[in-house]
């Protein structure tokens, strides 16, 4: 028994960390790629209709990817798929480097559907092997998403510079992806762990269209894609039209990222010191309102402290979205089917209707008309989360 204990306390140890090292990767190779856009712009000719094509395309590979993973479950052990999904990533990077224009969206296409097929699978690898430690586990999950995004979009730039062209720049976010799938094959050939399943598992996702809880956990997706998404893609570029610099208003939703990292870590324990993940969306959700209506409307000197309290918000609010994922279902495979069905309609149907909102942004005061839909994202969102968390057993 004491050669026992040691060994399961290395398997643990050991599965956390690649867990971690896989959520880290999972935007960064996205992340590292939309910095070199101009350059991109220039070298392969594309219009601004092409690059907007190029921007959305990660996003709908994801919503492709992730019921696409449920399915693929049912005929591949999902450890497993794992392993040919990193794989398919990887090749994806490769092509989006070397490819030219085609190369550009193909490779992105295959690079998206290879990380969303892993996201959205290892929620259930989680859920299996680890259930009493899933709050801290998606905080963690959460957290190292968001460390890849700022760490990819921080050091493409510099990263290409030192290699000489874009080709090698995009070309190097290979290598992380590559080091988290030798250890993850690794794992697997000398995990101990008794809960590994052996055989696919049976993922279906058409039981959930009928149930309200796999549709209010969905909706809560949804409406969180859609409002970060449109933060993400124009919350820079309505803090220049607002008069700050280049240089600061990049720093907007760097520091917005920067600051989802503790938050995600401590989601969990703040719900504890709040008394309930329900209190917790009631103040981390309007406050997310309130921080963008700082960034847009209240003095530009005051953006530091709005930047700051976007990303506390936004780190909460995206971690308690996984946790009603994983916390949803019974099982591995009804997990993995929950994944699919609420990444799968977030990323396609949030994506796309922040999209469509983006034409706002050719009306006078586009910052209003902005800063309006993400209000409204967010309460609907809210409203669906404190649905799900009726339906959820507290864990605090």
């Amino acid at each position: 028994m004491q050669d026992v204990m040691p060994a399961l306390k290395r398997s643990t140890f050991h599965f956390v960390l690649i867990f971690l090292l896989i959520s880290f990767n999972l935007r960064m190779a996205f992340s590292a790629a939309n910095p070199m856009l101009d350059t991109l712009i220039v070298d392969l000719h594309l219009s601004p209709s092409d690059s907007g094509l190029f921007a959305l395309l990660p996003v709908m590979a994801m919503g492709v990817a992730a019921p696409l993973g449920a399915r693929l479950s049912c005929l591949i052990r999902p450890r497993l798929l794992i392993v040919h999904a990193l794989a398919a990533a990887i090749l994806g990077v490769i092509w989006r480097s070397y490819g030219g224009i085609l190369g550009l969206y193909g490779g992105t296409v295959i690079t998206g559907l290879g990380l969303g097929i892993t996201g959205s699978v290892i929620l259930g690898i989680v859920k299996v092997q680890y259930p009493q430690y899933l709050p801290e586990l998606m905080g963690g999950y959460t957290a190292c998403v968001c460390l890849g995004t700022s760490v990819g979009s921080g050091s493409a730039t510099p990263i290409a510079l030192m290699l000489g062209s874009w080709q090698k720049g995009l070309l190097f976010w290979a290598l992380p992806l590559l080091i988290a799938l030798i250890l993850w094959v690794e794992y697997l050939v000398n995990s101990r762990d008794k809960l590994v399943n052996p055989h696919p598992i049976n993922a279906s996702m058409l039981p959930l269209l009928r149930q309200r809880r796999a549709w209010d956990v969905t909706l809560f997706y949804l409406f969180r894609v859609a409002g970060s998404w449109l933060i993400i893609v124009w919350l820079s570029t309505l803090m220049r039209l607002r008069g700050l610099g280049a240089i600061e208003a990049g720093l907007v939703l760097s520091l917005a990222t920067v600051f989802q990292i503790p938050s995600s870590l401590l989601s969990h324990q703040f719900a504890v010191w709040l008394g309930s993940r329900r209190r917790l969306m009631l103040v981390t959700i309007p406050l997310s309102c309130v921080a963008c209506a700082g960034l847009l409307e209240a003095p530009l000197d005051l953006w530091p402290l709005f930047s700051i309290l976007l990303g506390l918000c936004i780190g909460s609010i995206f971690t308690l979205g996984m946790n009603f994922i994983v916390e949803g279902a019974a099982d591995e495979a009804g997990t993995v089917a929950l994944s699919g069905m609420a990444q799968g309609i977030g990323f396609i149907v949030g994506g796309a209707l922040a999209w469509l909102v983006s034409s706002s942004m050719l009306l006078p005061h586009p910052e209003l008309f902005i800063l309006g839909f993400y209000t409204l994202f967010a309460l609907s969102g809210l409203a669906f989360g404190l649905r799900c968390d009726r339906a959820t057993p507290q864990k605090t």
